[in-house]
């Protein structure tokens, strides 16, 4: 019957799409909470039982339990057979041989009511989800962006900063992700700036050793109280079409999300 279930449940993509998946974390646990454990290799049983706070152990469960269940919606592979390697950053990715497996890449983001997960094929990706109903710390724009985007920010009238701050923010860790080196590329070294309605441009300090024409981006609010921004790895002048998906807890069920999606692709 399980097998039978997974078989039904198979989804394809392709290098011109992105999946993104919503998973939003329930305030008490999930009823499958015992079989999300069974999902988790010992390792992740043990750092999950090191958070103080049920809600943070929760989330822990539910992320790790939704990109493993996940990843066997598009490989023969069971949830808790999926093995993980990290890169010399802490960036994980699949370590799993089958050649149905290996093309996969995927970047994965939460708040505390949030969980965002981006898949792709043999091409880099990177999410961030923020929740933007809570105070913008514009504070830390002087220290964590450049110069000219702090200015630019601080230019704006008052009240459209923190809808700018959350745009930056997101833009910014969506493309570290998508490097796959974290906080080792100094956010301040590297510049988005707005020239449209929808249209932003990323520029890129000396040493920084990339290009803007190497990525595209979008933004997406899947409700009012977050924001999601996309980078993606351009491979070659195409359209790329963002499948957006909600899942439930464990993924008993799974439907199509539907979000306000603006495309920002950087180089034209």
């Amino acid at each position: 019957m399980k097998q039978e279930l997974q078989m039904q449940l198979q989804l394809q993509i392709d290098s011109h799409q992105v999946h993104l998946w919503h998973l939003y974390v329930p305030e008490q646990d999930d009823p499958a909470h015992e079989e999300g454990m069974a999902l988790l290799t010992p390792e992740e049983r043990e750092k999950h039982g090191r958070f103080h706070f049920a809600r943070d152990r929760r989330r822990y469960l539910m992320t790790r339990g939704l990109i493993r269940s996940l990843l066997s919606r598009y490989a023969p592979i069971a949830p808790r057979d999926w093995r993980f390697e990290t890169n010399a950053y802490g960036r994980p990715r699949i370590a799993n041989a089958l050649p149905q497996a290996q093309p996969l890449r995927f970047n994965i983001s939460h708040t505390a009511s949030l969980i965002v997960a981006a898949l792709t094929v043999e091409r880099e990706v990177g999410v961030d989800v923020e929740h933007t109903a809570r105070a913008a710390p514009l504070e830390i724009a002087q220290h964590f962006f450049s110069a000219s985007e702090a200015q630019a920010l601080q230019q704006l009238p008052a009240e459209l900063q923190p809808s700018r701050f959350w745009d930056l923010w997101t833009l910014k860790e969506s493309y570290i992700k998508a490097r796959g080196m974290g906080l080792s590329l100094p956010l301040d070294r590297f510049s988005f700036s707005f020239e449209g309605a929808h249209d932003v441009a990323i520029g890129f300090e000396d040493g920084l050793d990339d290009s803007a024409a190497r990525w595209q981006f979008w933004q997406l609010q899947p409700d009012n109280a977050h924001a999601v921004a996309l980078c993606l790895e351009r491979m070659h002048s195409e359209t790329v079409q963002i499948l957006c998906w909600k899942a439930t807890p464990l993924l008993a069920s799974v439907e199509q999300l539907q979000v306000a999606v603006t495309r920002w692709s950087p180089g034209g």
